[in-house]
């Protein structure tokens, strides 16, 4: 006949057995909860465009080698043809059918050098505030200007 001792060493041997598996089960819980909460579907763009601050309309206050000269209106507009690059038109006051195309990364703003009208352009800004700055080097064959031109709305 089985006595109370013995029944009771046997509940405790089974105890034991279960108490690791429900230690391993609630470890196993733990982890598909975690990680299943990071699903990666989040989207890798932006809720805002970087080139929406640098649209519209602008009032260019414009310094050669830190001497000012003078103001002219500009517009900034989206080029269609990349999504990280905006079209600045009317720089350095030629004319607002001339533009030059500008990458956009956060608040800056990088003008590769090109050629436009005859002048070889190129240049770097940053947005703060409300307005930004470009700091752009020309040169239209009688050698390199150092430009700083403020846009301001």
């Amino acid at each position: 006949m089985t006595t109370i001792y013995q029944i009771n060493m046997q509940l405790k041997h089974v105890s034991a057995i279960r108490k690791p598996g429900r230690f391993f089960v609630a470890i196993i819980f733990a982890a598909v909860t975690v990680f299943s909460s990071c699903t990666g579907d989040e989207p890798l763009v932006p809720d805002t465009d970087p080139r929406d601050k640098f649209l519209g309309s602008w009032q260019v206050a414009e310094e050669t080698e830190g001497q000012s000269t003078g103001t002219y209106p500009a517009t900034v507009t989206e080029d269609n043809s990349n999504t990280s690059r905006i079209r600045i038109n009317n720089i350095f006051n030629l004319g607002n059918s001339v533009s030059v195309t500008a990458l956009v990364a956060g608040s800056s703003v990088d003008i590769g050098s090109q050629t436009v009208s005859g002048v070889i352009i190129s240049g770097n800004g940053l947005f703060t505030g409300s307005s930004f700055i470009l700091n752009y080097t020309t040169n239209s064959g009688g050698g390199p200007e150092n430009i700083k031109a403020t846009y301001i709305r």
